[in-house]
């Protein structure tokens, strides 16, 4: 079984599915699994943008709402596990 790790998403999950998709071309594999370690930033709606405890400067939508709408559908199993920002 092959699993990525990644820590500190921030929302980012479009760019975290290409990078696995490179490694993949490159190495020839199947990645397994993706775990993503806390700062995961779950930004379903502009409630939820609204409601972060963050400076303006880092509220910014990113691509999980995308994912949780069912507009896009992630390439490999994600789990996900909270951090303190997720508390």
């Amino acid at each position: 079984m092959k699993i990525a790790i990644e820590g500190c998403c921030h929302g980012e999950l479009d760019r975290i599915y290409e990078t696995i998709n490179q490694i993949e071309n490159e190495q020839k594999i199947k990645i397994d699994l993706l775990l993503i370690c806390g700062d995961f930033q779950a930004v379903r709606n502009e409630h939820d943008l609204l409601s972060m405890a963050v400076p303006p400067k880092y509220r910014s939508m990113q691509d999980f709402w995308r994912y949780y709408s069912g507009e896009k559908r992630a390439p490999v199993l994600t789990i996900f596990i909270g951090g303190n920002h997720e508390s």
